[in-house]
């Protein structure tokens, strides 16, 4: 297990029901590629980073942030979303860079980032928005 997975499981163990237990882990980010561009990659540093993780029934995501040199572990803010609230997820992106747009029942679209490389950061990266798809059609 990743220092980052082991980080993740320490954090979301206490909101965990009973039976109920990580599937899988990811990073996902806010930031734009054309934002990184245009700010000669000084944007990457700061918020706009998660670790997430999925159960049976919902999707956790730990707000975080990037440091000079590397990814900081530190939980800045936890949030989960019920599988039952999410209305559709499109996927989009190439290559390794990847895109997830989650409307939720409410209307609102959450959009987040990943780069099915960034395995260092989290043990499902590659998995992550196929078993997040399986997972949410499953709660249907």
């Amino acid at each position: 297990m990743h220092k980052f997975d082991e980080f993740i499981h320490k954090e979301l163990a206490p909101h965990l029901g009973p039976g109920e237990g990580i599937e899988l882990t990811g990073f996902l980010y806010t930031k734009s590629l054309k934002q990184v561009v245009v700010s000669g990659g000084l944007s990457l540093m700061g918020d706009g980073y998660f670790f997430a993780a999925l159960t049976r029934r919902r999707m956790f995501v730990i707000a975080t942030e990037m440091g000079f040199a590397s990814l900081n572990m530190v939980n800045k803010g936890l949030g989960e979303i019920l599988y039952s609230d999410i209305k559709s997820i499109k996927p989009s992106g190439f290559f390794n860079q990847k895109m997830i747009a989650i409307q939720l029942k409410d209307g609102k679209v959450l959009t987040f980032r990943l780069n099915s490389l960034a395995t260092h950061y989290a043990s499902g990266q590659k998995q992550f928005i196929d078993t997040l798809i399986q997972f949410q059609q499953a709660a249907l």
